[in-house]
């Protein structure tokens, strides 16, 4: 499969899912639940998922990336796979009573033993998605990460409506699990066994070694978050923090969440042929940076109606949250694939070091946040959000030699399109028109005049995401053609 295909299928992919995500976090915040019942599934969650730092050890990057890979050994990968996932299991299940106590909510024990379950099954996708992954095959994964995110959604919105509270989440969770695995191994079966000599995994182990402390550095300072939050300021806050936070992070995903995945691979194909990839990563940063700075920016300038009119009044709290994040965002989605390049390139040492660096920062900045306020933690994103760009823009400089001149070019061109998109929004809030009062309509409009701008600019400035898109459109509207000339 091409790599622009299997950007379409994997485009698709990202965008059913994210479809299906939003809609059952509108529907379950707006209708059902209030910010203390999605902050305590929040802070679960994220107790869970910093236990899972064992699950993957690398097995994902390592199956994906790998120049060879031997078939007879992939058994034995699954097989490692489900004995780590069954131990997190086992201690997510064991830590529930205690983190239950650290925070004093007693309901969170139950959502942590049905998250734990989940890790009783999600192993069993480990192999063959990177298998999937490797082989380019995003059709397939369409079906996996579509299919799951339905079943898994459907189930958290009608548990929810059914008065089950957050733990209909969580249930969503355990069901996510359980579809994923099932249509996982239906697309590329993969029957796990355990190794019976080591050096059947050795391979995959020595890479696990340094793969697991970057994982678990990375882990504590994306997961921690709502750990904090949630300790120094309160439930109800948490849920107000991870609403705005889900929100920035699912508009970055369904914007160019499917590019990262298919260039990880399809830079994996030029490391193997030896090619220089400093000018095809700017050229990444450039489509990065295109759509996603423009989709920022108009969602921090439309976060009040965007809130009022998603969520409802009940959630007008996280609105200026969700502005700051948002504009931390802009900084986050300026260094792409900073994780997976290090490793193609066989720098995962280094990598380690410099990961450890951007958790101490994450944990520090958001923690002087929160003890000063919510919106202080919300701010925090945009200092760190700057101070990790400030890390990862110069380690992949020196790491692929581009110039540090010809990526702030990059950022120019990109910025002045971005801003072209946000016009419309920051002429009608200076003549009063914005606020959380804003009409569905008017707000539908001007986004739409916002995007037109946004294609005029980048059009006008000749950026390379306007190529790109010309000629993802002349792909999408080739088939239909020549079904019409028929």
């Amino acid at each position: 499969m091409s790599v622009r295909r299997a950007a379409l299928w994997s485009m698709g992919a990202q965008y059913a899912t994210f479809t299906i995500q939003f809609a059952a976090s509108v529907i379950i915040s707006r209708l059902f639940l209030l910010p203390s019942d999605v902050g305590l599934f929040s802070v679960a969650l994220a107790a869970a998922m910093l236990v899972s730092i064992f699950q993957d050890l690398g097995i994902t990057r390592f199956i994906s990336g790998q120049p060879q890979m031997e078939p007879k050994s992939l058994p034995f990968y699954a097989g490692v796979a489900v004995s780590i996932g069954w131990t997190v299991s086992a201690l997510v299940a064991l830590a529930a009573p205690l983190v239950a106590h650290f925070y004093g909510e007693p309901a969170l024990a139950p959502l942590l033993w049905l998250i734990a379950a989940s890790y009783l099954i999600s192993p069993y996708a480990t192999v063959p998605a990177a298998l999937l992954v490797r082989e380019m095959d995003f059709r397939a994964l369409f079906h996996v990460n579509a299919g799951s995110a339905l079943a898994g959604n459907g189930t958290a919105v009608i548990l929810a409506a059914c008065g089950f509270g957050a733990s209909s989440l969580a249930w969503g969770v355990l069901v996510t699990a359980l579809v994923r695995a099932g249509i996982a191994q239906w697309q590329r079966p993969v029957r796990p066994r355990l190794p019976q000599v080591f050096s059947s995994v050795k391979p995959m182990l020595g890479f696990s070694s340094m793969s697991f402390v970057l994982s678990a550095s990375a882990a504590v300072g994306q997961r921690s978050q709502d750990l904090i939050v949630g300790r120094l300021l309160g439930i109800a806050s948490t849920g107000l923090f991870s609403r705005a936070s889900a929100l920035a992070g699912q508009l970055t995903t369904l914007v160019t969440g499917a590019i990262g995945s298919v260039f990880y691979a399809a830079f994996a194909r030029k490391r193997d042929a030896g090619e220089p990839l400093a000018e095809p990563y700017l050229h990444l940063v450039s489509c990065y940076t295109a759509l996603n700075w423009a989709a920022m920016v108009g969602l921090a300038l439309a976060a009040e109606p965007l809130v009022m009119l998603l969520y409802g009044p009940n959630w007008m709290g996280s609105a200026s949250l969700l502005r700051w994040t948002a504009l931390g965002e802009i900084f986050f989605v300026a260094v792409p694939l900073q994780m997976d390049v290090p490793l193609l390139l066989g720098q995962i040492r280094r990598l380690v070091w410099v990961n450890l660096l951007d958790t101490a920062a994450a944990v520090l900045i958001l923690t002087a946040g929160c003890f000063i306020s919510l919106e202080a933690a919300g701010i925090s994103r945009v200092v760190y959000g700057f101070v990790w760009w400030a890390i990862y823009a110069t380690y992949l400089g020196r790491l692929m030699g581009f110039r540090f001149r010809d990526l702030l070019g990059v950022y120019l061109r990109s910025g002045i399109c971005a801003l072209a998109a946000g016009v419309p929004l920051i002429v009608a809030g200076f003549y009063g028109l914005g606020g959380a009062s804003m009409p569905f309509l008017t707000l539908l409009g001007l986004s739409g005049l916002g995007v037109l701008l946004w294609l005029a600019t980048l059009a006008l400035i000749r950026h390379p995401a306007w190529f790109e898109i010309r000629m993802l459109v002349s792909a999408l509207a080739r088939p239909i053609l020549s079904r019409a000339a028929a």
